[in-house]
Order: C-alpha cells, then sequence, then structure tokens
C-alpha cells in the first residue's frame, strides 16, 4: 500500500500554515493546540500499524489452503458456523447437515485442541502440527468426524490402550458434545479413503506422522443420548434400531402353524433377533418389553410355547457393557390373521423409550392355505453320526411349490447349521397344487440335546437328539 495519500495532505496544510507563519507563531494557544493534534496524529498512525500486522499474522494462522474436503460442498474452511452443507449418504440420496466445527476432543486421560485442516483431491492426508496436544479435524466431517492424532509414544500408546466402552467425546463450537464409544482399531493404508466415509455415524481417529505406508487407525461408536431417542425410531428386517445404550436387529422371523400343541385357530410368529450394550453399564434385560402389532393396532404378548420353538433362547438376565447375545421372541396369532406388515415394538420400562422394526408378513391366510408341511420321522443313526428326517409336503394351493436346498436347514441354538448329507427325492422338489411329495434327509448329528429344522421358513424343534 502507497502512503504517498497520507503525506500529500500535511504538505498542502504546510504551504497553507507559511502564508500565515508569523500570525501563528505570535499566537500561544493555537501553537499549544497544534502540538497536541500532531501527537494525536502520531499516536492514530502507530496504532494503525500495530493493528495491521496483528491481523496478517491472524490470518496467516487460520489460513487454509488448497481444496475442500471432497465430501463437503464448501469452498474453504471460513464457513460460518450454522451454515447447512449436504453430504451424500448411500450414493443415491443425500442429507442436509449444519456445520459445527469441534474445538476440543477427549480421550480416557488427555485432551486435544482441535484445528481444522483439508485433504486433498487425490484422496492423500498428511496434515503436520508441532503441538503434540493439538488434533486436527478433516474439514468437512460431520457424520463421521475424521480427526489425526500427532505421532507420539504417548499418544501411541493411547490409542493402543483404548478398550470396549471407553468414551471419546468431541465439542464444538457451537457448545454441542458428541459422545462415542471405542469399537474397534485397525492399520491402514495412507492412500485409504475408506477412513473417510461419511456413512455412519461415528469417530475415526488418524495417527499422523507414522513411518512407512500405514497407519494406526481408531473407530469409535456414536452413543445416542436418552434426550436423542424418537419415538419414531422405526427399522425393518435386517437393519439396526438404536434404543438408547442398546442396539437390536431382526435377522429373521418364522411362521408355524402345524404344531399339535398350537391350540386350534391359531398360529405362532416367532422373531429371532441380536441385541447388543453399546453403553458402560449393564442393562437389566427384565426392563425390556416386546410386543407385537399388527396393522390394526391389535398387541400380542410374549409365548413362552412359540418363543421356546426360536432358533435362541428367551433374552434373560443382564446384558453386560459391549455384551453382545442373540435371543428369541415368540407370539401367538390369529390362524387367520390379514396384515400386510407386523411391528415388533421393544420398549424400555424404565425411561419409555421405544424402538420399532417392521416386518413383513407373509403367513396368515395365505400361507395356511399354501402348503401343509409335516414332519413323521426324527431318527438316530445306530453309528451316533447322523440324524434323518422324514416328511411331506402338501400343496394346498393353485401354484406348484418348488423347494430347493436352500430352502431347508437344520442348526442348534448356537447358530450352527449342519451338513446336509443326503436327500430322497434330489432337489429341487416340485409339488403340483393338490399334491404330496414325501421327503427323507440325513444331516450330520449336532452334537446338541436339541436343534431346529425349517422347511419353506416353518420350523421344528427336535429334543432328545443325545
Amino acid at each position: 500500500m502507497s502512503i504517498e495519500p497520507q503525506n500529500s495532505a500535511p504538505e498542502e496544510n504546510n504551504d497553507t500554515s507559511s502564508q500565515n507563519k508569523s500570525s501563528l507563531l505570535s499566537n500561544p494557544a493555537v501553537l499549544i493546540a497544534g502540538g497536541i493534534a500532531l501527537v494525536a496524529l502520531l499516536a492514530v498512525l502507530v496504532l494503525s500499524v500495530i493493528l495491521i500486522q496483528q491481523g496478517e499474522e491472524d490470518e496467516g494462522e487460520t489460513a487454509v489452503s488448497g481444496t475442500p474436503t471432497p465430501f463437503g460442498n464448501s469452498e474453504g474452511n471460513g464457513l460460518p458456523r450454522g451454515e447447512e452443507i449436504v453430504i451424500g449418504m448411500d450414493g443415491s440420496s443425500t442429507i442436509s447437515v449444519t456445520l459445527d466445527s469441534p474445538v476440543t476432543l477427549s480421550l480416557p486421560g488427555q485432551q486435544f485442541n482441535v484445528q481444522t485442516q483439508l485433504i486433498g483431491a487425490d484422496g492423500t492426508w498428511t496434515p503436520a502440527t508441532d503441538d503434540l496436544e493439538t488434533a486436527v479435524w478433516v474439514y468437512g466431517s460431520i457424520v463421521n468426524y475424521v480427526l489425526g492424532v500427532p505421532d507420539s509414544d504417548e499418544n501411541r500408546t493411547l490409542l493402543e490402550a483404548l478398550a470396549p466402552g471407553d468414551e471419546l467425546t468431541l465439542a464444538t463450537r457451537g457448545g454441542t458434545s458428541f459422545t462415542f464409544s471405542f469399537n474397534r482399531r485397525t492399520t491402514e493404508l495412507v492412500t485409504n479413503r475408506d477412513v473417510f466415509a461419511q456413512t455412519t455415524p461415528g469417530i475415526t481417529l488418524v495417527l499422523l506422522g507414522s513411518e512407512g505406508n500405514e497407519r494406526l487407525v481408531v473407530n469409535g461408536r456414536y452413543v445416542v443420548s436418552e434426550a436423542n431417542n424418537q419415538a419414531d425410531n422405526v427399522v425393518g428386517l435386517g437393519e439396526t434400531a438404536q434404543l438408547e445404550n442398546s442396539q437390536l436387529t431382526v435377522n429373521s422371523t418364522t411362521y408355524i402353524a402345524d404344531r399339535v400343541e398350537i391350540p386350534p385357530g391359531f398360529a405362532l410368529f416367532v422373531v429371532d433377533y441380536q441385541i447388543q450394550n453399546v453403553g458402560l453399564t449393564a442393562i437389566d434385560s427384565g426392563s425390556l418389553q416386546m410386543q407385537l402389532l399388527d396393522n390394526l393396532g391389535n398387541q400380542y404378548a410374549l409365548s413362552p410355547l412359540a418363543t421356546q420353538l426360536g432358533n435362541f433362547p428367551t433374552l434373560v438376565g443382564f446384558l453386560n457393557a459391549n455384551q453382545m447375545t442373540q435371543a428369541s421372541a415368540g407370539y401367538q396369532i390369529p390362524l387367520g390373521l390379514e396384515s400386510d406388515t407386523l411391528s415388533w415394538v421393544v420398549t424400555n420400562g424404565n425411561s419409555g423409550a421405544q424402538a420399532y422394526v417392521t416386518l413383513l408378513f407373509t403367513g396368515g391366510a395365505a400361507a395356511a392355505a399354501g402348503s401343509n408341511i409335516t414332519l413323521a420321522r426324527v431318527d438316530v443313526s445306530t453309528d451316533l453320526t447322523s440324524l434323518i428326517l422324514g416328511g411331506q409336503v402338501t400343496n394346498l394351493g393353485t401354484q406348484p411349490i418348488v423347494i430347493t436346498e436352500s430352502d431347508v436347514a437344520l442348526q442348534t441354538q448356537d447358530g450352527a447349521i449342519y451338513l446336509l448329507l443326503s436327500t430322497n427325492p434330489p432337489f429341487p422338489w416340485t409339488v403340483s397344487p393338490g399334491q404330496t411329495l414325501q421327503f427323507f434327509l440325513t444331516y450330520q448329528l449336532p452334537p446338541s440335546e436339541t436343534a431346529v429344522f425349517t422347511v419353506l421358513n416353518q420350523g421344528f424343534q427336535l429334543s432328545g437328539l443325545r
């Protein structure tokens, strides 16, 4: 910046003042006022220089060069807090979120300040920081927060010592605090872009400055607080529902209509699910209430008989921190129930928080009228190595039924599936309308007392095998 304009004004004043030089010198009041004005002008000039230099230093410290993180849509990191950005989630849809940059990262026994840096378009990210207590946040990563931790013996030990249940906390500039639970620790290539993925809420910590082509990477799972649980927490079969500090996934369902112990006019519906405690304290399974609802809102309570026919035991006792188990929940429903879907609702009786799982229902009148499967023979071979099953399938519908090897299975409560040794007739089985097919199957004998045999998703509980 030229300073000539600042000098030109005094020169003009000097020319004007020279014309009245004698009168000015003869007036003491004018001399005093002029001196004060000159001192004030010098003070303003000095202060302006100091402020300009300070602004340049601050700008140099916060400026970030390069292009934005590939999954962000803003340029630079001067995005004001609260501005909305759009992030691709699954390749076909997007979600709008609000950018709120983190300022501190807290690990067990250690807290880091957080700076913002960008990754290059080629996906490589090797930021440098001289402060071993300052982490680096990948600008724009707010679904899966990605941060780099400076490489040091202390920081490496800190990351390697993280264990299930340890909490990682991220505080943002807007005052929000996010809590994550340690999930896993891996070693990844420096060029691996998967660490920046924004598909699952969580946190990813990368140890920076490591020698070689690999880096230590730590992942944490987002912990949903009670305040974030909503009544519209709805998922489908195979999807995970978050219920406070537990995660539930329904893996399969079974419709059973031909058991002799079922009361006339009723059928059984069994839900096989997986539950994991992602919190830090044990969960009392007795506080979880599990109900089944049809489209009309009718509620069905747990049935001990139906639950026993599931592939897994009933959920009982306490679920410890980070423990995962599989269990079954069974219900007695009307045989001719007409409902396109059934809702499996799990409620925490202490807090009232709920999770909903929507399940397609293929049972009811259509399933009951479609086929009738019976199991008439269950024999253990004389050498105690195989299990022989015999039964029949009757087609009660108007379309042929085709049964393949994937439609039959023998498994135990621990989820183990046993080898099919022989079948008569060979697969596939085709049962014409109104016809009955007899079958014989030979399986590897399970080592347990009980097992479950399924045909076309209809299960048969086998006992006394040993």
